[in-house]
């Protein structure tokens, strides 16, 4: 568990990470941009491998399981409500926004870096599939919630990449389908039937 100061040595990163990639985080530029002595890193990480696997957590909490926790804590049980809730806290966070590439760029690079975006990919999708579930129990959900999670991700790496509104609108007729899908009494998925 991060201290205080731990925790500002590591949101700092994850802010030169976002702006500069990953080899800019360096034990200089993060001193520098604190206005903290070099000791006072060697004090809380020990060296830039256990600061880089710290960061990755750090990422991993506050990039993932912060927006579940978030989402959790809403007073509805909606599966729907759940997943607007989300894309809005998400695209609302303009530091998760710039951070997401970053992250991918590292981990294309990095087999530490890398196991973390597949445990938080797996994670996110799961925790999306289960929303879409709980609007309908069918094959289809577990589509949708995939693909809820590619037009957040994949369209941040076309050139240009699809503005912020429209990645919304896209998710919110994602969603949508699968309420349309409910009232119409969709299937359900194989090995649920009653």
């Amino acid at each position: 568990m991060p201290t205080a100061s731990n925790e500002r040595w590591l949101d700092e990163g994850l802010a030169l990470l976002a702006e500069s990639g990953v080899n800019a985080v360096t034990i200089e530029a993060l001193s520098d941009r604190l206005g903290l002595s070099k000791g006072s890193f060697y004090h809380h990480f020990k060296g830039m491998p256990g600061y880089h696997a710290a960061l990755l957590a750090h990422f991993e909490k506050r990039e993932t399981q912060a927006f579940i926790d978030l989402v959790e804590a809403l007073p509805v049980e909606d599966g729907a409500a759940k997943l607007r809730a989300l894309i809005d806290a998400a695209v609302a966070d303009e530091a998760s926004v710039a951070i997401e590439p970053q992250v991918r760029i590292w981990a294309s690079r990095d087999p530490v870096a890398e196991a973390t975006m597949e445990r938080v990919d797996a994670k996110r999708i799961e925790y999306l599939r289960r929303q879409c579930r709980a609007i309908v129990d069918s094959d289809r959900a577990d589509d949708v919630g995939t693909m809820i999670y590619l037009v957040g991700i994949g369209s941040g790496h076309l050139v240009p990449p699809i503005p912020v509104p429209d990645q919304v609108r896209m998710c919110g007729l994602l969603i949508s389908d699968l309420e349309a899908a409910a009232e119409r009494g969709a299937p359900r998925t194989k090995g649920n039937e009653p």
